[in-house]
């Protein structure tokens, strides 16, 4: 259902993967060079950097556009950072504002497992721990306030072993993506809403740290705060559901 959710399956084929590629490699015949789209990546990126400023403008009111964070986070975040994403749509904003500068990133490859993000990082902290290359690399995870919601007891599991952890939650108080997709649907927007409580007195009262972010200014300095803070950390920060 999953695979043939947007495109139909014309032909489907089961098996393993790097089995299946070496038995159909040696029948493509005339393989052609491909032609070089340096100049055009190049040209495509300035657009792209360009319309990034343009959206760093839009605001609605109703929280911080998602592009802010993390043209922040572009800037700041540690370039051997791991970097654990949930699924949502915080997945489609850290993919189209993020500018990696060769950070490790996780990710569940879209299968829907909402949830994904923080015990993906405390696993990504526990394996660390045993290899020297990976010693004191910040791990980070991101998710919406549904898929932290999904498994917050986590939390104090990270407390409790030291996690050096620092979670960003984009909270917008509902499973924005289901939203749109309703939308896209033309259906009702029906049941998305959340009730929430404040995520960062969460993660205080959990040992951990904890700062709420209602403005874009005070993203940057949020961030570093809690990348010092040795331990795990929760940055939540209220955004808008429109602005993805």
């Amino acid at each position: 259902m999953q695979l043939g959710k947007f495109h139909p399956v014309e032909l489907p084929i089961w098996g393993e993967l790097s089995a299946f590629c070496d038995a159909v490699v040696p029948n493509f015949k005339g393989y052609k060079a491909p032609v070089d789209q340096i100049s055009e990546l190049a040209e495509r990126w300035k657009i792209w950097r360009d319309e990034k400023q343009t959206r760093l403008t839009e605001n609605s009111g109703h929280g911080i556009h998602s592009v802010a964070i993390f043209d922040v986070l572009s800037k700041i975040c540690p370039e051997d950072a791991i970097i654990a994403c949930d699924v949502g749509n915080n997945t489609y904003s850290f993919g189209r504002y993020f500018e990696s500068k060769g950070q490790r990133v996780l990710m569940s490859g879209y299968l829907g497992s909402i949830g994904f993000g923080f015990p993906a990082a405390m696993g990504a902290w526990a394996a660390t721990q045993d290899f020297e290359e990976y010693a004191g690399r910040k791990v980070i995870s991101i998710s919406g306030d549904g898929g932290f919601g999904q498994y917050p007891m986590d939390f104090t599991t990270a407390v409790k072993y030291g996690m050096n952890i620092t979670h960003i939650l984009l909270n917008n108080s509902q499973l924005g993506k289901i939203s749109k997709e309703q939308r896209a649907g033309e259906w009702q927007v029906w049941e998305t809403d959340l009730h929430n409580p404040s995520f960062a007195a969460f993660a205080r009262l959990c040992g951990g740290h904890g700062v709420k972010v209602t403005e874009a200014s005070e993203i940057q300095t949020a961030l570093a705060e809690a990348f010092a803070h040795n331990g795990p950390s929760l940055v939540e920060i209220i955004t808008d559901a429109e602005l993805v």
